[in-house]
């Protein structure tokens, strides 16, 4: 959703924020020394024809080497250019002497060439003059030529903005922001607009179709829409982010084309992470539904620098199968920022990043963002806004026993209308019987494992003679000698269904 590559750099231009200056070409300004080096990193437009560029026409562009780039740009006020919405948008990059090419290619049809004339360059700054000429089928259809001066922009509040934000002054135009306003930036790209009931109570807004943001660099880019209205846009500058405080401002051009600089100020809400975040925790939704019990995980934080988590994933779920029985991990926490790294061998490290936005006794929602490192190479990450709900009870003693039961629902793997038997043993193995007339006998498997953490309940195993490992989740609840397992469980079509089953214990 977040990246939506549909754009060329034309339509910047056409926009009014030409990425470089344009000139005479017969100027032939001198070469500045070292242009390859020095044009790498983060550069904003501040001046166009001499004249301070309005935020909402501002783009980033990242040159990471001599020979690629990357542009972020939100742009919509020309609809004879189209609206388009990139975030580190790849294009290639020439350099001959102080002449910098960038070309894009959005299809076969279409390429995009831009030609900068680099007349000055230092450490903060540079100029340029800039011709661009579009083609579709090899036939130009656009060409244009302006005046831009560049700063390079040294901080990147990308990962800084993570959070929830209340709005402690405003000042400036009217905009579509007010004071009255909580923004809880989520690491997947979009965000949560909160505003206070009649009762004074914060509620999301839940009206709009969607919400999404980028910041790259110190340009924070907005878009949403309310339902059956047209889509609308924000533009913002970072003027910093501290522990505290978060400063925006913006230079907006009035109707009568004179301009005026809005400020916002943001707090970050403190939600005292690090008290209350102490217990046991389970997976109760991701984005925004209720998770599947073979999705879900429980983490126990047991102190600010240490933790463990439990979970079983399949193949289909991570990069590879997971099974995690109550694995250390070591935990920072800074403000609302909750960090778990567990290693699960000498190769794989574990990296769980917890962007909290609300927590009392109960429950938490968080950012998560899981980083799977293997040999010092990322092969994996994911991001998903989850709810954990806190587990007051754990069965891992308790289940140790033979029990016997039966199936309540339909849809279960073992709803076959038999009875049935498991022997959990302290060692984290079972022993599954099938009836044999009157008599139970052991089913014979390669392996059978099994942990219980709080209440969910996970086993895994082999049945001999065959290739394939087989994996069950449920959650339990143990009362005397009777246990009831639950399961939510997913069809092929994504429509749910619960599972149930009741046993008791017996000699």
């Amino acid at each position: 959703m977040r990246k939506l590559f549909q754009c060329v750099l034309t339509a910047i231009i056409i926009c009014g924020s030409a990425i470089f200056t344009s000139c005479n070409n017969e100027d032939n300004p001198a070469i500045p020394d070292n242009l390859a080096e020095k044009i790498i990193g983060k550069w904003m437009p501040a001046d166009k024809d001499g004249q301070p560029m309005i935020t909402n026409k501002k783009m980033v562009i990242t040159f990471v080497s001599s020979t690629k780039a990357y542009m972020s740009a939100s742009l919509n006020d020309h609809p004879e250019a189209g609206t388009h919405w990139n975030e580190n948008m790849e294009t290639d990059v020439v350099i001959d002497g102080n002449k910098v090419t960038v070309t894009f290619h959005r299809n076969e049809h279409h390429t995009a060439v831009h030609e900068y004339i680099i007349t000055a360059i230092d450490g903060s700054e540079f100029t340029a003059s800039h011709k661009v000429t579009s083609t579709v089928d090899g036939n130009v259809v656009f060409h244009v030529e302006d005046v831009v001066r560049y700063v390079k922009v040294s901080a990147d509040y990308k990962e800084d903005v993570l959070g929830l934000w209340e709005c402690t002054g405003l000042t400036g135009i009217e905009t579509y922001n007010d004071a009255n306003a909580r923004l809880e930036f989520l690491s997947d790209g979009t965000y949560r607009y909160y505003r206070k009931d009649d009762a004074g109570q914060w509620q999301a807004v839940t009206t709009r179709d969607f919400q999404d943001y980028f910041v790259d660099g110190t340009l924070l880019a907005t878009r949403w829409q309310n339902k059956d209205e047209d889509e609308l846009r924000e533009w913002w500058e970072i003027a910093s982010i501290d522990d505290e405080q978060m400063i925006w401002t913006a230079l907006r051009q009035k109707e009568d084309g004179s301009t005026s600089v809005q400020k916002m100020t943001w707090k970050r809400i403190d939600l005292n992470v690090a008290e209350k975040i102490i217990g046991k925790w389970m997976t109760a939704e991701s984005k925004g539904k209720p998770a599947v019990t073979n999705r879900k995980s429980v983490v126990t934080i047991v102190s600010a620098t240490k933790a463990y988590i439990s979970k079983s994933f399949d193949s289909r779920m991570e990069s590879s199968d997971v099974w995690m029985t109550n694995e250390e991990a070591d935990v920072v926490i800074s403000g609302n920022k909750v960090t778990l790294t567990s290693y699960s061998d000498e190769h794989t490290t574990r990296v769980n990043e917890y962007i909290i936005n609300d927590i009392n006794d109960i429950e938490f929602t968080a950012n998560v963002k899981l980083t799977k490192i293997v040999d010092g190479s990322v092969v994996l990450t994911r991001n998903n806004t989850t709810r954990f709900t806190k587990v007051t009870t754990d069965y891992k003693a308790a289940i140790v026993g033979t029990w016997e039961g039966h199936c309540t629902s339909e849809g279960s793997v073992f709803d076959d209308g038999q009875e049935h038997r498991w022997e959990y043993k302290a060692d984290g193995t079972y022993v599954y019987y099938v009836k044999d007339g009157d008599s139970w006998v052991p089913y014979v498997d390669d392996f059978a494992e099994y942990f219980v953490d709080g209440t969910l309940l996970c086993t895994r195993w082999r049945n001999s003679g065959e290739e394939t490992e087989n994996r069950e989740w449920w959650e339990i609840t143990i009362a005397a000698d009777r246990m009831n397992w639950t399961a939510l469980r997913q069809n092929p079509d994504g429509t749910t269904f619960t599972a149930t089953f009741e046993m008791e214990r017996v000699e």
